[in-house]
């Protein structure tokens, strides 16, 4: 009986730990816009389209659920080293954690129901997305910028 209680605690407790851990890990909104570059990115080599793709293409993609496996390159531009090799999906990526409704959004997109990205795609001609709430933006390039301060 004891040793059935030790271990039922232990795992309980290890439940419990990584529940607490994972409440306050929000994606940060460089590793986001980041990761549209790159769902852009594989959207328009896979399907033959014009870079950058349009948003209801990479939103449906994202919110589907689909992975992409992950090479050296894309694993250390997201800075996921070591992660190469593996299937990555990118649910969520649209959302910045910042913005004042992305709860509501973050439930929406969960149940598959039709959301307002963060983002405002392809702002002007050197952009991909801009963030208005955290004043980053991803160039066509890849490259992150800071730009103006963010919305309060």
């Amino acid at each position: 009986m004891c040793l059935f209680i030790a271990a039922f605690g232990l795992k309980t407790g290890q439940h419990m730990i990584e529940w607490l851990g994972g409440i306050h890990i929000v994606p940060s909104c460089d590793y986001n816009l980041k990761a549209v570059w790159v769902v852009a990115h594989y959207l328009s080599v896979k399907y033959r389209l014009q870079f950058p793709p349009p948003l209801k293409t990479v939103q449906a993609f994202a919110d589907s659920g689909q992975s992409i496996l992950l090479t050296s390159k894309t694993s250390t531009y997201l800075g996921l080293m070591g992660q190469e090799g593996t299937h990555l999906d990118f649910r969520g990526i649209l959302l910045c954690a910042l913005d004042p409704k992305y709860s509501l959004k973050m439930a929406k997109m969960s149940q598959n129901l039709p959301y307002e990205p963060s983002y405002l795609w392809q702002p002007d001609r050197r952009t991909l997305a801009y963030c208005p709430y955290c004043g980053l933006a991803v160039l066509l390039e890849g490259k992150l910028e800071k730009r103006s301060t963010p919305k309060p």
